[in-house]
């Protein structure tokens, strides 16, 4: 019996999502803009996984140059949106001593 395994390493290690790529780079500058916000660990978590899931994914293979289909004002206002509902809705709160 011949069976076919299909080897999910060599799929999942040659993509990346450049939506992640500008994303990244948008966090970066707005991070710089904005240094009193509290970006403490978990904020920038909290940041980050909430402007991800509002954004589409754009997965390409590695050796591609990145061709998002997103610009940077789109990407700008979801971390922005973002920003503003963990401000609003904080998921981690610091913990009183």
């Amino acid at each position: 019996m011949n069976k076919k395994v299909l080897k999910i390493y060599d799929i999942v290690h040659n993509a990346s999502n450049s939506t992640e790529i500008e994303l990244k780079k948008v966090l970066k500058s707005i991070i710089k803009k904005n240094p009193n916000w509290g970006w403490e660990q978990i904020s920038f978590q909290d940041v980050y996984a909430c402007a991800i899931n509002s954004l589409p994914v754009n997965y390409q293979k590695k050796d591609q140059s990145v061709q998002s289909k997103l610009n940077i004002e789109e990407v700008e206002k979801v971390v922005q949106a973002a920003m503003h509902r963990i401000s609003l809705n904080p998921i981690h709160l610091p913990q009183k001593k």
